[in-house]
């Protein structure tokens, strides 16, 4: 009876305890699942795909700032003259850096600030005239303007504004209030037009890298300052990326980076590939390897068996024991004899 319920309970526990193991299994299965071998390969290529995405994504950034710096040019290059006086008519000289990019369009001006003084009015009209060199300037370039590296050269006219002594006094008692606060000034600014299109060859000597502008007047002038600018005339592709920087910023860099990534992700299908055929080549000359020299090492032991059932059969005895018996032994002894080799012939064939 005690035999008997020991037997029920052991089988009520150990139907229990499989119970749970199938439910512990089937919940654990998913997990399994997740962290089999398969699944980490699949993660590590994941996040080397995320890790190369992101490098990638900035090379295409950086790239992108490289070739807006490259391929757009400065629109606005602009230099202050100063203007020399006492040596005929005023001049100055100005440098340049690698500031300038080939065939692209230039529109030059030259800016002077002139203050509204009786002399100046009385000058009429003067002459600006502007040249452009290319490397090696000189230190002090000649009135004249004449030199071997020499681009670009432009002579522009140029006059104050006119005004009649009746409007110039009721402008000046409007503006009374402005001049003594000194938010206004009595004085003019002129902007004359020098070259329009400006463009340079390629090369660097073809570029300027220094100018030279002097005031031609009869009389002496007074002029507070003077500054030349030179202004892109942008067109195209560069319009388009210097006025939508963003937009061209994010069109150009996606741009970059699909080419980028295409180009790793074959890179990477090729190397794969190769290195997967080496492999599987790699196998096989193993494997025939494997074969030949099982093939080799079967072939000297059939040559051992071989010899040793030849030395077997010319080791055998029984001729010698034919040979041996005497010519006058009668027919049972014969037999007797004969029968004793042939079961001791028999015997070191098994045993062999």
């Amino acid at each position: 009876m005690a035999e008997s319920e020991y037997t029920d309970d052991e089988t009520e526990y150990g139907g229990a305890s499989y119970s749970q193991m199938v439910i512990m299994d089937a919940i654990l299965t998913p997990f399994r699942a997740l962290v089999s071998k398969t699944a980490l390969r699949i993660y590590l290529n994941v996040i080397l795909f995320l890790g190369a995405t992101l490098l990638l994504l900035g090379v295409s950034g950086i790239a992108y700032a490289l070739f807006y710096f490259r391929f757009i040019p400065a629109v606005g290059v602009g230099r202050e003259i100063h203007l020399q006086f006492g040596d005929g008519n005023p001049w100055g000289i100005a440098s340049f850096e690698s500031e300038f990019v080939s065939s692209q369009p230039y529109d030059v001006a030259v800016t002077l600030d002139l203050p509204s003084t009786p002399t100046n009015r009385g000058v009429g009209n003067f002459m600006i005239d502007l040249t452009l060199y290319g490397p090696e300037p000189l230190s002090v370039l000649p009135t004249s303007g004449e030199a071997q590296n020499r681009i670009m050269r432009s002579r522009r006219p140029a006059i104050m504004t006119y005004n009649s002594g009746l409007v110039d006094i009721a402008r000046k008692v409007l503006r009374l209030p402005l001049y003594v606060c000194g938010w206004r000034r009595e004085a003019e600014v002129l902007e004359v037009s020098m070259m329009e299109r400006l463009e340079f060859s390629r090369g660097t000597t073809n570029r300027p890298q220094s100018l030279r502008l002097e005031i031609q007047s009869d009389q002496e002038m007074q002029i507070y300052s003077a500054h030349v600018e030179f202004r892109a005339r942008l067109s195209g592709l560069r319009w388009a990326m210097y006025r939508w920087r963003l937009t061209s910023f994010v069109i150009f860099g996606t741009l970059f980076w699909t080419i980028s990534v295409a180009s790793a992700s074959l890179t990477w299908f090729i190397l794969t590939w190769v290195m997967q055929s080496e492999l599987v080549q790699g196998k096989t000359k193993i494997k025939e390897e494997i074969e030949r020299t099982e093939r080799i090492k079967d072939e000297p032991e059939d040559r051992s068996y071989m010899t040793e059932s030849v030395k077997i059969k010319r080791e055998d005895p029984e001729p010698q024991l034919l040979q041996s018996l005497p010519p006058e032994a009668d027919y049972a002894g014969i037999g007797s004899g004969r029968e004793k080799a042939e079961a001791y012939g028999i015997q070191k064939r098994r045993s062999h």
